[in-house]
């Protein structure tokens, strides 16, 4: 029997004693609500398997729900369903431009409703499941100019190196990333161009198109302008890195110095944070905020690393930044006279200069991240 929690709202009476009945006699859970306003409260204590919503209520009407839903990391992955008496195209349309997942006119069958509902839930179980998903790694900072993105790049090609599967690398810096820089890569679509069909998921082929390739490295990258950061949504940065996760051993998310709900959207699919920090006062301060953030948010000790990037010239020794930070960084990363001739190379260090020392501190970073990733699977099996 199906045991997935499912909120159906809907002002009508009958309808949420016919169709709560119906998906509950299936073995579903159902928590009914009457309006939009009662349902973000019953999504609030417990964030559903499914939502299905009517369009047409009080109180924040279905597309204005659906809205709002999409554009919270928690609930932005969240399959809904939406049914109105309201059948012509436009607002058929108007219901999957605010980010429904399919669309069913009123009346309808019960049993093509069962239908809809289980692929909606096949579908969201295997893009977040399966014993063979690539681990998510994310590189967050609380300030810039640390060295996150060429630490993330670099780190990604070793991992490939040591993966029989390719290593993906998402560029979550939408107004101002650069990780296609470091690859030498033109990148023709980004995720500010993915759109889905109306009522048809993006397939595997079709998101290819959003994938640039550097040897066993796949890049997908946020947008390609800053007035264009606006159109990357959600749900667009959970379809990448679930399509990612399916295709790679490992994914690597490049975050911006912000904690916006892009960036919480990756931190809730991370195995593992790698937080990086320059030696400087300011961003070592702006660290242990951050340290503290995570804390608040209940992030687990065991999924964050802490690494000390030796990026700027007037920098504080290692045991001077830990009074700052709070804490011992876990990994300390020398400074490299090498990797400003490797950006303008357009060639990442670890390929054009292998043996400088800072490749050998990466080196053991990628060494350790497979291992930080290993032993939570045995802890979890």
């Amino acid at each position: 029997m199906a045991d997935e929690d499912i909120v159906l709202i809907d002002d009508d009476r009958v309808i949420q004693k016919m169709v709560g009945g119906f998906l509950q006699r299936r073995g579903f859970r159902v928590r009914n609500a009457s309006d939009g306003v009662e349902a973000l409260q019953l999504i609030r204590d417990q964030i559903p398997d499914l939502v299905i919503t009517d369009v047409r209520m009080p109180e924040l009407n279905g597309i204005e729900l659906t809205s709002r839903l999409r554009s919270n990391h928690r609930t932005a992955g969240v399959p809904i369903l939406m049914f109105s008496e309201l059948i012509t195209a436009p607002d058929t349309l108007a219901g999957y431009a605010a980010g429904a997942d399919d669309y069913l006119p009123k009346p309808f069958e019960l049993e093509i409703l069962e239908a809809k509902v289980q692929s909606l839930l096949r579908r969201s179980t295997g893009a977040t499941s399966g014993a063979n998903r690539g681990k998510v790694i994310l590189f967050a900072h609380a300030k810039g100019g640390v060295g996150t993105t060429c630490v993330a790049v670099n780190t990604a090609i070793l991992l490939a190196a040591k993966s029989s599967r390719p290593v993906g690398l998402l560029d979550l810096d939408v107004e101002f990333g650069d990780s296609a820089v470091y690859l030498n890569l033109q990148p023709h679509l980004t995720l500010a161009d993915l759109k889905a069909s109306p009522g048809a998921p993006v397939d595997e082929a079709v998101f290819e198109g959003f994938v640039t390739e550097s040897g066993s490295v796949r890049l997908v990258v946020g947008a390609d302008a800053p007035e264009r950061a606006e159109l990357v949504t959600l749900p667009a940065i959970q379809l990448a890195i679930d399509r990612l996760s399916a295709t790679c051993g490992y994914v690597l998310v490049d975050a911006p110095a912000s904690f916006s709900e892009r960036t919480l959207t990756a931190l809730d699919t991370a195995d593992l944070i790698c937080v990086v920090t320059s030696a400087s006062l300011p961003s070592l301060k702006a660290t242990r905020r951050c340290l503290d953030l995570f804390d608040k948010l209940g992030v687990s000790p065991r999924r964050t690393r802490l690494i000390l990037n030796y990026s700027t010239v007037h920098a504080m020794d290692v045991r001077s930044a830990a009074e700052v930070l709070g804490r011992n960084p876990d990994f300390v990363l020398q400074k490299s006279e090498a990797l400003d001739r490797a950006v303008a190379s357009g060639r990442p260090l670890v390929t054009s200069d292998p043996g400088d020392s800072l490749v050998s501190d990466l080196r053991q970073l990628s060494e350790a991240i497979v291992a930080s990733v290993s032993s939570a699977v045995e802890r979890v099996t």
